[in-house]
């Protein structure tokens, strides 16, 4: 879970960029999130697309992500899904000020560094998801606000 009480959004420049998908499994508010799925479901045209052709995972094993949840879905059930905004999330690592954040899935979910300059032996690549706007360390209990960009 990246936040126990959910998708927290301090502010989204009142233009809420989201989609809407079906849950491959359960997903609680919060949570970073994948697409996943079926390879080739949709056609050339827009009348081959239905809400259900993107289905979304929760981020496990995997630097990528596509947003974060709005609300609790139980598995096929379908899901809001932000792509922009500046949502309270875990920090999985000590994070600086405007630095570019990925996912981490794990013990510890939640957003870390893209890089940590001058510690080879911590050195993430991954996909960017967005700039840290608070300072932070690492800890369960320990938030940063993200300005998500995905």
């Amino acid at each position: 879970m990246v936040n126990p009480l959910g998708a927290v959004v301090v502010f989204d420049g009142e233009v809420p960029r989201t989609f809407t998908a079906k849950a491959k499994t359960a997903i609680s508010g919060g949570q970073l999130v994948v697409s996943s799925g079926a390879a080739n479901a949709v056609g050339s045209g827009a009348s081959s697309y239905v809400v259900g052709d993107i289905e979304v995972d929760i981020v496990a094993d995997s630097d990528h992500c596509n947003g974060i949840a709005l609300n609790n879905a139980a598995s096929g059930a379908l899901v809001t899904v932000a792509t922009r905004g500046a949502f309270l999330v875990r920090s999985a690592g000590i994070i600086s000020g405007g630095q570019l954040v990925i996912p981490v899935s794990g013990t510890t979910a939640g957003v870390a560094a893209f890089a940590q300059v001058g510690s080879p032996n911590y050195a993430l690549t991954g996909t960017p998801i967005g700039r840290n706007l608070i300072p932070t360390a690492s800890g369960t209990a320990l938030y940063t606000l993200v300005s998500l960009n995905v």
